[in-house]
């Protein structure tokens, strides 16, 4: 093959290279390289023959395997942007998503919709075609849409159209896939990433996590979460092996995934390795080296774990299993920073350093460099880093800038310090975002959900401390005057609303709010009254 330059090449590239290894093991599933290659062209051609071009939106919702696969890397063939997905939100969040994005097509799956195709599609006037393994006869698609089967994705060819390695395909600045994110505004935003950002993190994150086609990962992480999709790229792109278990709600059928396989790695927020100290004996001493011998390598990102937990995996580990602390941010394509894991043990409660390819600045309000130990936000810079924000100049201009040479660099929002030796320890976050596990959540989003409930005047919702989670959600509401409000009558209809990552885990009612002299509500206040 020419040029690699573009995400679909790294799956083409390990199909050439080795197309009867085993690429994806999903349950009863073991599907190789060449067989995901065919199954992506076949996708491809058929997105084509609609019309798809360079560039369009085509929304992905399904949950982790061998169709989720398929599908991201069949519209990347095809020309098109990947609009991940949640399957865990309501239908009306991803409705405006597929509105939001512009999307022409979606690819999904009936179990993913099984609330119901319709409501989905309501009022959409761009969608063209949806793409889904059986379909509910008593679904109505809306006029002008087309419903694509299996069967007919089947009867195309199963080899590379020309344009997959030609100049008529789109160029590594062409937008490659959007993930969205909640905002400053409480409305989801999207990152938009092109093929150069998501390759150039791809090969950053190689850099410094050797992997070779010899490794192989067992995936909790959905493919919709950036974390989640730089495991998948990592493994493609040196032909490795990706072992799919989406039952982390049984951990310790995880762990017997894990040994069955013998996966060489694995790769979670704080909350799964809190919830495997919790559930299993996952950290008990020598237990990984009797369930688990092939073990080699652990890394965690998606928030701050604690440093006692991180102390407490860090020293039951075996020698030979080497633990990456790490820090990034889906405007960043995934990764940002690491911890050495020679460096673990004396940097308890560090990001880190900036991965290779990576600037990594702690910085003033006026752009100059902070001194050691002084506090300032985070400012990086890379290749990876995103291209904006979906139609959001006003958002995307508070958080990207440019080093005056043509690199963007992007206010991430934490504030931190950096020590001597340069590593870098977040003290606190700028935006008012809540990191519940593995998910990034608006709380105002939550805040705009309470408010429809009759009777409720005034409503804050804030992150507290959590164990397993990092940060649990908590809401705190004024009643209008009158109005009887209880906890379950809010929690129910959050539940039927929002996410339930997103659902608060307690309700605390309050005659008043803590406020500052402006009036705002001064929610560290809310922290330690509660």
């Amino acid at each position: 093959m020419s040029t690699i330059d573009r995400v679909h090449h790294l799956l083409e590239q390990s199909a050439d290279r080795t197309p009867a290894a085993v690429a994806l093991v999903h349950g009863e599933i073991r599907a190789t390289y060449a067989q995901i290659d065919a199954a992506a062209n076949r996708l491809a051609a058929c997105l084509r023959a609609r019309g798809v071009a360079a560039g369009d939106r085509i929304g992905l919702l399904a949950d982790n395997g061998l169709e989720y696969v398929v599908g991201f890397f069949g519209i990347l063939k095809a020309g098109g942007c990947v609009v991940a997905m949640n399957s865990a939100n309501r239908n009306r969040t991803n409705r405006t998503l597929l509105a939001d994005s512009g999307a022409v097509g979606l690819v999904t799956r009936a179990q993913q919709v099984r609330r119901g195709l319709p409501e989905l599609l309501a009022d959409n006037d761009t969608l063209r075609f949806v793409c889904l393994d059986r379909c509910n006869p008593a679904w109505e698609l809306p006029a002008g849409c087309e419903l694509i089967t299996p069967d007919i994705i089947a009867g195309y060819a199963a080899d590379r159209a020309p344009a997959a390695s030609t100049s008529e395909a789109p160029a590594a600045e062409a937008l490659c896939a959007i993930f969205y994110t909640s905002g400053s505004t409480g409305r989801p935003r999207g990152v938009t990433l092109t093929h150069r950002n998501l390759m150039a993190n791809t090969q950053q994150i190689l850099d410094y996590l050797p992997l070779t086609a010899d490794d192989s990962v067992l995936v909790v992480l959905p493919f919709h979460y950036s974390f989640g999709n730089s495991l998948l790229l990592t493994h493609f792109q040196v032909g490795g092996r990706v072992v799919i278990d989406n039952r982390f709600a049984y951990p310790q059928k995880v762990i017997d995934t894990m040994g069955d396989e013998q996966v060489t790695g694995f790769s979670g927020v704080p909350s799964t390795y809190a919830i495997l100290e919790a559930k299993t004996r996952f950290l008990e001493p020598g237990f990984l080296r009797e369930q688990v011998p092939s073990l080699r390598y652990l890394t965690q990102a998606g928030g701050a774990m604690s440093p006692a937990l991180t102390r407490r995996l860090h020293e039951v580990l075996p020698p030979s299993v080497r633990l990456y602390v790490m820090y990034g941010q889906t405007e960043a394509s995934a990764r940002l920073a690491y911890v050495p894991p020679d460096r673990l043990a004396e940097k308890i409660g560090s990001i880190g350093i900036g991965i290779p390819g990576v600037s990594l600045t702690v910085c003033r309000p006026d752009g100059g460099e902070c001194e050691v130990d002084e506090v300032g936000e985070i400012v990086a810079g890379g290749d990876n880093i995103m291209a904006g924000y979906w139609q959001d100049a006003a958002e995307t201009a508070l958080v990207l800038g440019d080093d005056g040479r043509g690199t963007r660099r992007l206010h991430t929002g934490d504030l931190a310090r950096r020590d001597a030796d340069g590593y870098i320890f977040i003290v606190d976050r700028i935006k008012n975002m809540i990191k519940a596990g593995a998910n990034r959540v608006s709380a105002k989003e939550i805040e705009e959900t309470i408010a429809e409930v009759t009777g409720v005047a005034e409503v804050c919702v804030i992150g507290v401390p959590d164990e397993l989670l990092g940060e649990a959600i908590e809401a705190f509401v004024i009643a209008r005057p009158g109005c009887a409000l209880d906890e379950k009558t809010i929690l129910a209809h959050c539940r039927d609303n929002l996410a339930l990552f997103k659902v608060p885990a307690k309700v605390w009612f309050r005659d008043t709010l803590p406020r500052s002299a402006a009036g705002k509500i001064v929610k560290s206040r809310l922290q330690r009254t509660r």
